[in-house]
């Protein structure tokens, strides 16, 4: 590959079809952020440390498909984001955190919403009837 066909690569980012299980604050009980290590509840500020050895094994080899050659590599790397170069053509990629979604009813007209599932408060609008309504993770 030549410098300039280099250049013109636009970064990717994939994301990781692993995410650990949730986890609770131990002093508010308010859902932490989906990852691993040294977490910051965002509720009340404590900091919290999360492990979780199957999610860590699996990350570990985890395959994934590099977005330029379309090469099946191992992760090898039991964090998440990580920064990852395919073996193959060197395609610098980034493995990002798999995004959990969850399914809510409206309150007002019972709609199934997809939302992506984050610790905190969250105002909410139903797009069918228009009713505004408050979420806590």
């Amino acid at each position: 590959m030549t410098e300039e066909q280099e250049d013109t690569l636009v970064a990717y980012e994939i994301m990781s079809r692993i995410s650990p299980p949730p986890a609770n604050c131990p002093s508010c009980d308010s859902l932490l952020p989906s990852n691993l290590g040294e977490l910051d509840c965002v509720v009340c500020s404590a900091k919290v440390r999360v492990e979780h050895e199957p999610t860590r094994h699996d990350w570990l080899n985890e395959k994934v498909t590099c977005p330029a050659c379309r090469h099946v590599l191992v992760a090898g790397t039991d964090v998440r984001p990580a920064d990852l170069r395919c073996a193959s053509c060197r395609h610098e990629f980034t493995l990002s955190p798999k995004v959990i979604k969850v399914e809510i009813k409206c309150p007002a007209c019972e709609r199934g919403l997809r939302i992506t599932q984050r610790p905190g408060e969250r105002n909410l609008k139903c797009p069918a009837c228009q009713e505004g309504f408050r979420v806590t993770f």
